[in-house]
């Protein structure tokens, strides 16, 4: 593997997985490590970067509203396929459910990714934010 490192003032150390065209780094959110990936396209990494702690910032802020909305998807899907075991709630989904990393690319959109804490079997919860700050969709990945 080939990386190089991008020192920044803010986000510490990104690594740049040139086998991938992948930048990372890890930073401290909730007093979580969580990772940060960033997927430019060509030459405006810059610019994602400085984008990226615009929403950092936001992050902390609209987790709880990120979660609910995931839980509410999340809820609807369980009752459809989980017939059996104890029932869930809304509130146990949104306490549970901790992020992990988030990815930017062009734009202002982001994916989060959320540990599910067994509530989906031990997959991601992916939340997908578009450019005004929204939810706009729910995966269980894996």
């Amino acid at each position: 593997m080939n990386n190089v490192e991008i020192h920044d003032e803010f986000w510490g150390i990104i690594i740049k997985d040139q086998d991938i065209d992948l930048y990372t780094c890890q930073k401290l959110l909730k007093r979580e490590e969580i990772e940060v990936a960033f997927m430019p396209d060509e030459d405006d990494l810059h610019e994602i970067i400085e984008n990226v702690k615009e929403i950092f910032a936001l992050l902390d802020e609209n987790d709880m509203a990120f979660r609910e909305y995931a839980a509410d998807e999340l809820l609807n899907h369980y009752r459809e396929h989980m017939v059996e075991g104890p029932t869930i709630t809304k509130a146990e989904i949104v306490n549970r459910m901790r992020i992990e990393s988030f990815s930017v690319g062009s734009g202002k959109s982001f994916d989060l990714s959320y540990n599910d804490d067994g509530i989906c079997g031990n997959h991601i919860i992916m939340v997908f934010v578009d450019e005004q700050g929204e939810p706009c969709g729910v995966d269980i990945a894996g």
